[in-house]
């Protein structure tokens, strides 16, 4: 519990925590949810598109989504990181945040491959040869999706387990 303790009485954090400003805890929450809305956002677009939606639009100019989807990434996790640092105490002793940390580490290699080996590839996502394509396609709704949900749940530690 130190290094919790300590992290909690970071210059950061009490910034966060008891500033006014419009900067502090309201405005590093604000960036999170943007960079998940990023993120998540351009995933299932990319993801729901390999799974067969809309095929008449071409698949390759959707690698474009990409940068988008690391932006996103990296304000949620900068983002993430302050909200943690701020509460830290009562945020990584929570199952939930453990649960959603791990499926966002999952998510986010599986986000890794997709970029690298479907639309980087010589020949492309070939629709009619998909592979584990689809497969990743489908995790990444899945996990983006329990990833947001258990983000709100994070709230609820209380009425969850006690």
């Amino acid at each position: 519990m130190g290094i919790l303790q300590f992290l909690e009485q970071t210059s950061l954090a009490r910034f966060i925590n008891e500033s006014n400003s419009a900067f502090a805890f309201s405005g590093v929450l604000f960036v999170h949810v943007l960079g998940l809305s990023m993120l998540a956002g351009a995933n299932t677009v990319v993801s729901i598109r390999m799974l067969g939606v809309a095929s008449t639009i071409p698949l390759q100019p959707l690698k474009r989504m990409f940068p988008l989807m690391w932006a996103g990434f990296i304000m949620t996790l900068i983002s993430g990181v302050g909200l943690v640092i701020a509460k830290a105490t009562e945020i990584l002793t929570n199952p939930v945040v453990l649960i959603k940390l791990v499926l966002i580490v999952i998510a986010t290699a599986i986000m890794w491959v997709m970029q690298k080996k479907v639309f980087r590839s010589p020949g492309g996502f070939q629709e009619s040869k998909p592979g584990n394509a689809k497969t990743l396609a489908a995790a990444e709704l899945v996990l983006w999706f329990f990833v947001i949900i258990l983000g709100r749940l994070i709230a609820y530690k209380m009425a969850i387990f006690e």
